[in-house]
């Protein structure tokens, strides 16, 4: 087990939270299996009806909620074992609101095949 991101998982992440546009956007959905399950716990989407996303046509509407005009990610941190990483991403609107986000991931052959997502906002 390594903590050390490998470059190919930096890449990755990078385009996972790289979002300003649809270029951005179809580099990020490269990076995700056709048949990816994400789930995501948000703050329309609490613990007991989670968002669950099938295939990339729908985690590409979860992705698209983060390209709010104007809104900037940062990852803060991020760690790999196996076929496992773990990310934690500092979001922020034009306004000053921000959003703490940690994501757990499966990587596959070079693509997420699992996402959960979990995320906390300003007041």
């Amino acid at each position: 087990m390594t903590t050390t991101p490998s470059g190919a998982t930096a890449v990755l992440v990078d385009r996972l939270f790289d979002i300003a546009d649809d270029q951005g956007l179809a580099r990020a959905l490269e990076g995700l299996s056709p048949d990816i399950t994400w789930t995501q716990y948000d703050i329309d989407n609490r613990p007991a009806a989670p968002q669950i996303a099938h295939g990339r046509a729908e985690a590409e509407v979860l992705l698209r909620k983060g390209m709010a005009p104007g809104m900037t990610h940062r990852v803060v941190r991020f760690m790999e074992s196996d076929d496992d990483v773990a990310c934690h991403v500092e979001c922020a609107y034009p306004d000053g609101a921000k959003v703490e986000c940690t994501y757990l991931m499966t990587v596959r052959d070079g693509l997420v095949t699992d996402v959960l997502g979990t995320m906390s906002w300003d007041g």
